[in-house]
């Protein structure tokens, strides 16, 4: 399976640290958020990584101008970052996507061991999602049924139970891929400036899409400034607590 990271945009919503930074940049635990990512996918079995790149880009390619131990990685870059969203930026990516893909945004923070099922992932497309600890409007939400998810977005309500919160991490079994790709393209020409979760919620409509739920394993979004405290204070020394208890430390050992 190859991932795609999302790290075009701007993060107006983090400024001024993402005035000289990418949001991939930012750093936890003393390394940067997209350190932990490619950790997490190494770890399970992914070796091929697209970096989608666009604001302050140089910077990103500089941190990994030797590469990353065990993954090939590939740069797409998205010009018009500024005026275009997230789906827009998976798009451009869409040759590299022939079977099955993980993608997500740059700006999470997480358990690696979220990504644990990924090597049976690739029969049944996957949102994964944790629990609504709080509802403040930003929370993408997921309603289900039966395992299948069947709504996804920060305003919707539908009669079904509530699933939780997406984290932003989607894979697409390789029978679904040639449809992801061409809802893209249909998202695309009406919308540039759509997100990718109206990529996950097209796939809902079709049917397509299961919920993994990672339980109470640590996360974050970084979207503001209380955010990266938190995540330095809270969520990544629970991050480590969580790692150690199954006797994994192994998991950061240096690149």
């Amino acid at each position: 399976m190859i991932a795609v990271i999302l790290s075009a945009g701007v993060g107006r919503r983090l400024a001024p640290l993402t005035e000289s930074i990418p949001k991939a940049l930012i750093e936890v635990g003393g390394r940067p958020l997209i350190w932990h990512t490619l950790v997490a996918l190494r770890y399970f079995g992914v070796s091929e990584v697209v970096l989608v790149v666009g604001h302050r880009r140089e910077l990103l390619q500089k941190q990994l101008r030797s590469g990353f131990s065990g993954i090939t990685l590939h740069w797409v870059e998205n010009e018009h970052y500024a005026q275009t969203g997230s789906l827009y930026s998976l798009w451009l990516s869409r040759g590299y996507l022939g079977g099955p893909f993980l993608f997500m945004d740059a700006d999470l923070l997480f358990n690696p061991f979220i990504l644990a099922g990924l090597p049976e992932w690739t029969e049944r497309s996957r949102l994964l999602v944790g629990p609504l600890d709080h509802d403040s409007g930003e929370e993408v939400k997921v309603y289900q049924e039966q395992g299948l998810a069947v709504a996804i977005g920060k305003n919707v309500r539908v009669q079904a139970p509530l699933a939780g919160e997406a984290l932003g991490i989607i894979s697409v079994a390789a029978a679904d891929a040639p449809l992801a790709i061409s809802l893209m393209d249909a998202l695309i020409r009406m919308a540039p400036q759509t997100e990718h979760e109206e990529l996950s919620q097209a796939l809902c409509q079709h049917r397509r899409l299961w919920v993994e739920d990672i339980g109470h394993q640590a996360w974050l979004e970084i979207d503001f400034l209380e955010d990266v405290s938190r995540a330095r204070q809270e969520v990544w020394p629970a991050i480590q607590q969580q790692v150690a208890a199954v006797g994994r430390q192994d998991i950061f050992a240096d690149s």
